[in-house]
């Protein structure tokens, strides 16, 4: 006769790993942002930064971000994903505290650019853990409950820095720098008392050629041309509309929170409607069509630059960024035989997105001004758009193919 489990132990056998990725997502993705805009604030008022410099310094975090997706990934096929994230937070935690004690722009670029080197080992495991095994709707239930986990700490983050810069300048930095901490301990305990986490084996390795064949679809090309331009977009918005917003429109730093709160909203609604709709699967138009829109919100933004203009395209650009994301992900995860590999490339690449981005607006808004920054992004955007279509054409991505195929696409 089998042993009846106490009472504690039976309530905590109930949750698995979705339990621990979406919480630890959230708390992540909150605290990352909350640094990244309390930052703008601090070097820009403690540091007196220039743009060029701030920029510079989100430019340092997403390249070392980047280069880490790949000098990382050994430590990573070492590591139980769980461990990983582990390592990644308390690391992430030390080297912010450093930067908060340094007097230096030079240093705290530096710091800022290791802590981004770091997060490596925090997002790409995570998403291969998420989806390790999982097909087909199940995989978009878990890819959409994943999304709308981190972008609720986009929604969070900024709002919660900008009512802390107002309080306190380094308030941001050092509440952020505690979830980071706090996640860590998260993932550890959970690895200590919850048995099913305690029990995953599973650990990211390369694809052998003893494994399934790889089912790929070609989709995953146009849609991570997409996520590249959707993210040279954020990279810039990041720099320039808190220095635009508070420097030129005049609003306080509690406010300019609120402002990039409904661009955050907006990425989650849309986030969810993607996991809610399925028939964007193997379809090309939708991916192309998410770059047009986000070109026409650009033209509008750079026409005015008005406060009633980012009321209207922030949250317009988060739903168009929102389904590039998810293009990416999906399209290039499914049928994938090594998907932490393929996270990798998706992280890499929104980050060297955010990198041009970050530095293209940063120079030109402290040489030129929004209305030039916005329109260097329109032409990234329209770049975009023209490899898409020729990638599409060139790869017949628009036909019909045999059901079960390895490309699995229908007309677009």
């Amino acid at each position: 006769m089998k042993t009846p489990l106490h009472p504690a132990r039976a309530f905590l056998s109930r949750f698995g790993r979705m339990h621990v990725i979406v919480p630890v997502s959230v708390l992540n993705s909150s605290a990352f942002t909350m640094v990244a805009l309390g930052l703008v604030f601090y070097m820009r008022d403690r540091l007196g930064a220039g743009a060029s410099a701030i920029g510079m310094a989100s430019a340092t975090f997403n390249g070392l971000y980047f280069i880490g997706c790949f000098a990382l990934r050994p430590v990573g096929l070492r590591l139980v994903p769980r461990y990983s994230l582990v390592v990644s937070s308390v690391v992430a935690a030390v080297l912010l505290s450093f930067l908060l004690a340094s007097a230096s722009i030079t240093a705290v670029v530096l710091l800022y650019g290791a802590v981004g080197f770091t997060l490596a080992l925090f997002w790409p495991p995570i998403m291969g853990w998420l989806s390790a095994a999982i097909e087909g709707r199940e995989l978009n239930r878990r890819i959409s409950h994943f999304n709308l986990a981190w972008s609720s700490g986009v929604v969070l983050g900024p709002l919660a820095a900008g009512l802390l810069a107002q309080w306190r300048l380094e308030a941001p930095l050092v509440v952020g720098t505690a979830m980071i901490g706090v996640v860590g301990v998260v993932v550890l305990l959970a690895s200590v008392f919850l048995s099913e986490i305690r029990a995953d084996t599973h650990r990211d390795r390369r694809a052998t050629p003893g494994d399934a064949p790889d089912a790929s679809t070609a989709l995953r090309y146009p849609s991570w041309i997409g996520l590249v331009s959707s993210f040279v977009v954020l990279g810039a918005l990041a720099v320039v509309v808190p220095l635009h917003a508070r420097d030129v429109i005049g609003l306080a730093e509690g406010a300019v929170g609120g402002l990039l709160l409904s661009r955050g909203l907006a990425t989650a609604a849309g986030f969810w409607a993607m996991g809610v709709w399925t028939g964007w699967h193997g379809r090309a138009v939708p991916v192309v069509a998410a770059q047009v829109a986000v070109l026409a919100l650009l033209a509008l933004l750079a026409g005015t630059g008005s406060l009633a203009s980012y009321l209207i395209v922030l949250p317009l650009l988060g739903l168009s960024v929102a389904a590039s994301y998810t293009f990416s992900v999906y399209h290039g995860v499914a049928g994938s035989s090594d998907r932490t590999r393929r996270m990798a490339i998706h992280e890499a690449l929104l980050t060297l997105g955010a990198v041009c981005g970050a530095l293209l607006a940063g120079r030109l808004y402290e040489t030129h001004g929004a209305r030039t920054a916005y329109l260097g992004c329109m032409v990234a955007a329209a770049v975009a758009i023209a490899a898409q279509i020729a990638v599409i054409a060139g790869s017949r991505l628009s036909k019909p193919a045999v059901r079960g195929s390895r490309r699995g696409l229908r007309r677009a």
